[in-house]
């Protein structure tokens, strides 16, 4: 939510600096203070709103800390006592196996080789399920306190740290009525244009046609060919002087000059690093508004356990 909330302080940002840069091309002095006056505004709410998320930088760093160590350690935890429970479970079901083998074998008053031979492989399952037993019995106390935290956390510090956020952005919202609030009524405003405001220079020069009578002029054809080869000489060296220029630029055709020159992205990459670095430095790095998250459900245990909570049963 404050990684959304900074994206829309850096359309603040950027419609303060475009308006910045209309008044400073506004010709009228009064359209130009009132350009002034809403770009600043515009850049006034974006430093408000990064000093808010400033403020409530610690409520990051708890929760990165509750989210990304409390949780995956309770979930570890977890699984090893799963893993416990599992080999307590097998310990017993292998011991009365051997229990129900023995009472077979003496309801049918037949001697048992394993008996007979002192039964020690008896006598060690007994002794791995005894320790079995005392790791499952220290995991399950384990994991009960971790997830008790974890429900106490999550009841009493979450709550806290939500009012903290609702509060800075109450904060925020008044502080922006009372700055809209202290402005005079800058719009409608009007804007004085110049007679020639919608006529464009343009460095080609046309020529008016030259008319010529209807009395056609009888040439010799020595003249009529020597005419030929000369223009088409002028029309061979324009078409090379054209290829020789970069881009295939033409001065005559082009309205405004120097444009080859000026390097659109210019201060595209300057900007970008600064807005990385403001995010590392709001902790806010990283973040992707369009990966979904699963929803948190009613109990903090079912989230934690899912499929596995049928082990504490």
């Amino acid at each position: 939510m404050l990684k959304a909330h900074f994206d829309v302080l850096q359309t603040y940002q950027a419609f303060g600096n475009v308006f910045a840069s209309i008044s400073v091309r506004e010709p009228q002095p009064r359209a130009s203070e009132a350009f002034r006056i809403f770009g600043e505004l515009h850049r006034s709410m974006e430093k408000d709103g990064i000093k808010m998320i400033k403020s409530l930088k610690p409520i990051l760093a708890d929760m990165g800390t509750y989210l990304h160590k409390a949780i995956p350690d309770t979930k570890l935890t977890v699984k090893r006592y799963a893993d416990a429970k599992f080999s307590y479970l097998s310990y017993c079901l292998k011991i009365k196996e051997m229990d129900d083998e023995e009472h077979g074998y003496a309801a049918i008053q037949e001697p048992l080789y394993r008996v007979e031979t002192g039964n020690y492989e008896y006598r060690l399952i007994l002794r791995c399920r005894q320790e079995a037993r005392i790791k499952f019995a220290k995991l399950r106390s384990d994991v009960l306190e971790k997830i008790e935290l974890l429900e106490c956390k999550h009841a009493r510090d979450l709550a806290s740290q939500l009012r903290k956020f609702i509060e800075g952005l109450a904060t925020l919202a008044t502080e922006t009525v009372e700055r809209l609030e202290a402005i005079p009524n800058l719009f409608p405003i009007e804007v004085d244009l110049k007679a020639s405001a919608f006529q464009y220079k343009s460095a080609i020069k046309f020529q008016a046609e030259e008319y010529v009578d209807d009395v056609e002029t009888v040439q010799a054809e020595e003249a009529l060919e020597e005419r030929e080869s000369k223009v088409h000489s002028e029309s061979q060296s324009t078409a090379t002087d054209r290829m020789s220029r970069p881009n295939g630029s033409d001065l005559e055709g082009q309205l405004l000059g120097g444009f080859d020159e000026v390097d659109l992205g210019k201060g595209s990459s300057n900007g970008a690093t600064a807005q990385n670095d403001l995010l590392d430095e709001l902790g806010l790095a990283g973040i992707d508004l369009t990966i979904g998250s699963k929803p948190i459900g009613g109990n903090l245990m079912d989230d934690l356990l899912g499929p596995e909570m049928d082990l504490f049963k």
